[in-house]
């Protein structure tokens, strides 16, 4: 992110300062009820072949154009189908921008590599009592919760940039085309998934022969196929839905 916008998820985010926040410890996230309202969320490419086993994944377009993948968490506006009412996340896998809450890294602009450590001081789970896991020692030094975060930060944001290099590939051979998807539930009810794209299976097979000996050496081609097997999920997304609508009624 940087400086001047604020990510889905977070509400105050300041950079961890060793005096500022010398004091604070963290209470251990088991609980994403700040997931609970939102519909989808950004996967890095490393993610995918995990993710396509609980997910569809997708791709939106930045306000530059430029592609990028989600994970569907729900078919309409505020629904997380994989939150419940307690902030539990039922699915085998949960994905890493939710995972690396609260922390973060911030740059100074959007085409910065300069980037600072910071936190969301209105995460719940921070606190100045004698409860959870200090972000710094007695010495002043970064605790191990905090070297952890941080370790996990740099790991997530060069991920970030390989997924960056994949959508780049997909715009250059022009494989991605508007999702045409609309979901029929057995009630009735019915859902049009509009403002998302996807890689288009006869695009893909129009291929050259030299293209497709760039996606396989890049180790993008079984990307592309971890994300055309995802769609399946959208039946899984139906399902939740129904079992919600029974829970509720």
């Amino acid at each position: 992110m940087t400086m001047n916008t604020l990510p889905l998820f977070y509400k105050k985010v300041v950079p961890v300062n060793q005096e500022q926040h010398r004091q604070l410890r963290i209470k251990a996230v088991d609980n994403y009820g700040f997931a609970r309202q939102t519909n989808s969320v950004y996967i890095a490419a490393v993610e995918f072949s995990r993710a396509c086993q609980h997910y569809p994944i997708v791709f939106a377009e930045d306000s530059a154009g430029a592609a990028f993948p989600l994970v569907l968490l729900g078919l309409q506006a505020n629904q997380n189908l994989y939150v419940d009412s307690h902030g539990a996340w039922n699915a085998g896998y949960i994905p890493a921008y939710a995972r690396r809450y609260p922390f973060i890294l911030a740059s100074p602009a959007a085409d910065s590599d300069q980037f600072t450590v910071c936190i969301d001081e209105g995460y719940a789970g921070f606190t100045t009592a004698k409860q959870g896991q200090p972000l710094f020692d007695e010495a002043g030094e970064q605790a191990a919760s905090l070297k952890q975060a941080v370790d996990f930060l740099k790991e997530y944001q060069s991920h970030v940039t390989l997924t960056q290099q994949f959508c780049q590939r997909l715009a250059e051979i022009r494989v991605l085309e508007p999702m045409q998807a609309s979901v029929k539930m057995h009630s009735g009810e019915e859902f049009n998934l509009a403002g998302f794209t996807c890689v288009s299976r006869e695009k893909l097979k129009a291929l050259d022969a030299e293209q497709l000996a760039a996606l396989l050496k890049a180790e993008q081609l079984e990307l592309v196929y971890a994300h055309l097997l995802s769609l399946q999920n959208l039946e899984l997304l139906m399902r939740r839905i129904a079992k919600d609508k029974d829970a509720t009624s």
